[in-house]
């Protein structure tokens, strides 16, 4: 289990202290176990947390079905063959399309199998009784209740057996009642661990293993030859171990592990550790995007643009599909503050499976706080306000609610609302390089979205766009100095631009006085005698220069 991957399940749902929200959920078929799930993942905003709890609600699993499966309380030998159940959840608990709430549904009808042993007669009653109770609490867990309910009663003999037939067959008459009467979309999420996935997305079968494994060591458990169990059990652990690794390493190859990591630290505000984080992962686009924006609110992302292996405009922004939502392209809009766009996605992104994104929420809050649209962040920040986690900072913003005072002193709200173009749309185009010139038209004070439009006209090579937008803002606003790597685009276009025609020259004098360094000048006379030397290989000592990446770095 990936801590990470387990911290991002609190960014799926925003648990609310609300009484309606608390009365729809546990009316719903399953809704202790959803109930009881998503108030503990509230608690997973610490990875170390999520991981621990994780942990030992495993170990209760496996404590319960002990319970149930064992002879007496000092029966030890089924003890490593109910561990392997939990082996096998902690792998299914790696592909974040399955609901926390798989887990707490076995606990509950594990819970249940205790309570049915205990029972000292009529058996079969209680266990048709119990089966509907779990049905309603856990979902189509229940059916695994029924099964093991089955198994103990048939030590009474056949007849006895024939009879406890009936249980199963009531789990899945209580499914097929749950969805005619509309509680499960499907029949297979009526009857199935599909109960607990997405809805978008087909379960795969390995979920399955865990369901199928609890009533199956019960079984074994029941052997009448008591002298295997125990080693029957260590040697079904250590196959289950590893079989789960290798569920556990798939899932996560086809999920991403690694942009659990780095939404972690970007909805947190960890931008050193984010920057750590992505230095440890492989270079790719994705990593490149969340490095790149732990930059720009560290305020070092044009110093440090072309020292990275940085390729195109894709490694500070990769568009993906348009029917898909992203919430790394949430962030990036955001702080570049083409606000209409980081909307425009973080509004479909916060709608969850499983309720609620509370970073997306906080970014419409804010963006509507800088609109001016006070009624509807309102009704963003009266959701935050109902969580534990985020009732402190839902309250500090309700202070800006219908306070034009307030909004104007405060540095974020106030430079983001000088943000807003008046050409604002409410859709993002497929060139993000011209939607966030348009912001630092609108906001030349901005100095992330002036360090994110120099770092894609850098990254595109768009060296006359350079020289216009210096020749433009220079002094103004946010462009006081020059990053090196835009003093190299300078230098390089003046030397272009005066040994072309059609091309308006640019002096070296003009670069002097717009912030370039006469150490960058003497460099480039450097670097062009050392080009004319390497016979059309990239010289030696200039691999972090712009003058590189414009030459010999492919796209």
């Amino acid at each position: 289990m990936n801590p990470f991957a387990l911290a991002y399940r609190e960014q799926q749902q925003l648990f609310l202290y609300d009484k309606g929200y608390l009365a729809a959920t546990l009316l719903k078929a399953g809704g202790l176990s959803t109930l009881i799930s998503r108030f503990i993942v509230q608690f997973f905003w610490n990875p170390v947390i999520a991981l621990v709890v994780t942990a030992l609600l495993l170990a209760l699993s496996s404590y319960m079905l002990w319970a149930f499966a064992r002879t007496s309380r000092r029966d030890w030998r089924s003890l490593a063959l109910c561990l392997v159940p939990a082996c096998f959840v902690g792998a299914s608990l790696s592909d974040n399309s399955l609901h926390f709430d798989f887990l707490i549904s076995l606990i509950l009808i594990e819970a249940g199998l205790v309570i049915y042993k205990n029972i000292p007669s009529r058996k079969i009653f209680y266990g048709i009784l119990i089966t509907v109770v779990l049905y309603a609490a856990a979902g189509p867990a229940s059916l695994i209740f029924a099964l093991c309910a089955l198994i103990y009663v048939s030590g009474d003999g056949f007849p006895s057996f024939v009879r406890a037939l009936t249980i199963p067959a009531v789990a899945v008459v209580s499914g097929l009642v749950s969805y005619m009467l509309g509680g499960s979309p499907t029949l297979g999420h009526a009857l199935t661990p599909a109960f607990h996935y997405n809805l978008d997305t087909a379960a795969p079968l390995s979920h399955w293993t865990a369901w199928v494994s609890i009533p199956a060591v019960y079984a074994l458990s029941r052997l009448k030859n008591r002298k295997i169990i125990l080693p029957a059990g260590i040697v079904l652990f250590a196959v289950s171990l590893i079989s789960a690794n290798a569920i556990s390493r798939k899932i996560e190859r086809k999920s991403n592990i690694t942009g659990f990591e780095y939404e972690y630290y970007t909805v947190n505000e960890r931008w050193d550790d984010l920057v750590q984080s992505c230095r440890r992962h492989v270079w790719s686009p994705g990593t490149a995007n969340y490095m790149n924006l732990a930059l720009a609110y560290k305020g070092k992302l044009t110093e440090n643009i072309i020292r990275l292996d940085n390729r195109g405009v894709s490694s500070l922004l990769l568009i993906p599909e348009a029917s898909s939502v992203d919430v790394r392209v949430a962030h990036i809009m955001f702080a570049m503050g083409n606000f209409a766009a980081a909307q425009n996605v973080a509004f479909n992104a916060m709608f969850c499976s499983e309720g609620y994104s509370p970073s997306m929420l906080k970014m419409n809050a804010q963006i509507e706080l800088m609109r001016g649209d006070y009624d509807v962040a309102d009704k963003y920040l009266s959701l935050l306000s109902k969580s534990l986690h985020y009732k402190k900072w839902a309250q500090a913003q309700r202070r800006f609610l219908w306070d034009e005072k307030a909004v104007a002193e405060d540095a974020f709200l106030s430079c983001g609302r000088k943000d807003f173009n008046l050409s604002d749309g409410f859709a993002m185009h497929v060139n993000p390089i011209d939607e966030v010139m348009l912001v630092v038209e609108a906001n030349p004070y901005d100095k992330r979205a002036m360090d994110y439009t120099l770092s894609f006209l850098l990254l595109s090579k768009d060296i006359a766009k350079i020289h216009a937008f210096v020749d433009k803002y220079w002094g103004v606003g946010a462009l006081e100095t020059l990053p090196p790597a835009v003093q190299e685009a300078l230098v390089f276009y003046s030397e272009y631009s005066r040994n072309f025609e059609g091309v308006e020259p640019v002096s070296i004098e003009w670069c002097l006085s717009h912030g370039v360094s006469p150490s960058i000048v003497q460099k480039f006379n450097a670097f062009q005698t050392a080009s004319l030397k390497s016979n059309g290989a990239a010289p030696s000592g200039y691999r972090d220069t712009y003058w590189n990446y414009l030459l010999y770095k492919q796209l």
